[in-house]
C-alpha cells in the first residue's frame, strides 16, 4: 500500500511538472507573437508578472547569433526555466526566512495556472500572423514567425496583453499568499526579495547558459 501511495505520487508530480511545463510553452507562443508583432512598431511592454521579465533577462543575457529558427526555439526555451527559477527563488528566501515552503513542483504547477491567461489569446495571435488577401496562409504564418515578413501593430494589442498581465499577477499573489501562509508584514518582505534573488538568477543563468550555446550554436 506505501509502494503504490509513493507510485501514485509520483505520478502525479511528474504529470504537474509536465502539465506546467506545457502551459509555460504556451505563454512563451503568445508572448512570442506579442513581441514579435510590436517589435516593428516599438509599442511593446514587458508584462508586469515577474516571470515574463525573467524572461526578458534569460534570453537577452544568453542571446545567440543564430537562425530565427533557433532563436525561437531558444524563446520558448527560456520560459518554463523563468518559471522554475521563480518556485525556486521564493522557495530558497522562504527557508532563509524559516517560513513554511511548497513543494517546489507545486508552487511551479500553481504559478502556471496563474499565468494561463497570457497563452489565451494564441490561437488568434497566429491566425492573424497568417492572414493574406483575407484569408489564412500558413506559410505567411511561419514568416510572421520568423520575422521574414511583419504586421500588426494592432492598437489594441497592447492594452490587451497588459491587461492579462495584470490578470496574471492578481491570480499569482492570491496562489502566492496560500502556498506561502505568513503574516502581511513577512510577505511583504518575501515577495520581493524573490523577486531580487529571480533578477540575480536569471542574469547568472543567462550569461552561464550562453557559453556552451555560442560555442555549440553560434
Amino acid at each position: 500500500m506505501a509502494e503504490h501511495r509513493l507510485w501514485r505520487r509520483r505520478e502525479y508530480t511528474f504529470l504537474l511538472f509536465l502539465s506546467a511545463t506545457l502551459i509555460w510553452l504556451g505563454v512563451g507562443v503568445s508572448l512570442g507573437w506579442y513581441y514579435t508583432f510590436t517589435y516593428y512598431g516599438k509599442t511593446g511592454l514587458p508584462m508586469p508578472s515577474p516571470e515574463p521579465c525573467a524572461v526578458l533577462l534569460l534570453y537577452y543575457f544568453s542571446v545567440l547569433n543564430v537562425s530565427t529558427g533557433i532563436q525561437a526555439v531558444h524563446w520558448l526555451v527560456v520560459f518554463p526555466l523563468a518559471g522554475g527559477l521563480w518556485a525556486a527563488s521564493l522557495i530558497l528566501v522562504a527557508g532563509r526566512m524559516k517560513l513554511p515552503r511548497p513543494s517546489f513542483v507545486d508552487l511551479y504547477g500553481r504559478f502556471s495556472l496563474a499565468a494561463l491567461p497570457l497563452a489565451l489569446p494564441m490561437p488568434a495571435m497566429a491566425w492573424l500572423a497568417g492572414q493574406r488577401d483575407g484569408g489564412f496562409v500558413w506559410q505567411r504564418m511561419l514568416d510572421v514567425a520568423l520575422r521574414h515578413g511583419g504586421t500588426g501593430p494592432w492598437w489594441w494589442l497592447t492594452p490587451l496583453y497588459f491587461s492579462l498581465g495584470l490578470i496574471a499577477l492578481a491570480l499569482q499573489l492570491i496562489l502566492y499568499r496560500r502556498s506561502f501562509p505568513m503574516p502581511p508584514r513577512k510577505a511583504v518582505l518575501h515577495y520581493p526579495l524573490g523577486g531580487i534573488v529571480l533578477i540575480l538568477a536569471s542574469c547568472v543563468f543567462g550569461m552561464i547558459a550562453a557559453l556552451p550555446l555560442r560555442y555549440g550554436l553560434e
